[in-house]
């Protein structure tokens, strides 16, 4: 009774087989392997957690940082001075969007960036060309394309 398994297996005639195919180096460089999968896996998670956290976080949205160059050429201090009246002048703007314009420009501190505009509900990117030709003269890149 005072027995253990090795023993019953042994007075019993059965052999206790390894059935293990690595020797004890693979063993070593197999825990090596997989030591070295779990670091990457971290690394990849840290990394992602803090990309996802400079997304969150971030001062400008990517797409004012893309057209940079392209929205520098303006002096928003012209659309930032802008009264309801100015914008009710630009073709496809009415009242209810100049107010709008204001009441948003007004809630950010004044626009950083002209393409700002457009994260209003119903100006679109053909109305602000119309901004743009209205207030600095010009067309923008994309409706000069579209020509």
């Amino acid at each position: 009774m005072g027995k253990n398994r090795q023993d019953i297996r042994t007075s019993s005639g059965t052999e206790v087989i390894d059935y293990s195919v690595n020797s004890p180096d693979e063993d070593k460089s197999l825990k090596l392997r997989e030591k070295i999968f779990i670091a990457a896996v971290i690394v990849i998670f840290i990394a992602s957690a803090a990309g996802i956290f400079a997304v969150r976080y971030r001062k400008t949205d990517s797409f004012s940082l893309l057209l940079a160059d392209e929205t520098e050429q303006y002096d928003l201090s012209i659309i930032n001075n802008a009264t309801v009246e100015d914008f009710m002048e630009v073709s496809g703007i009415g009242e209810v969007r100049a107010n709008a314009i204001v009441n948003f420009r007004e809630s950010i501190g004044g626009f950083t960036d002209i393409n700002q505009i457009t994260y209003i509900d119903g100006i679109s990117e053909k109305t602000l060309a119309n901004i743009i030709e209205y207030f600095y003269g010009e067309e923008s890149e994309e409706e000069s394309e579209t020509e």
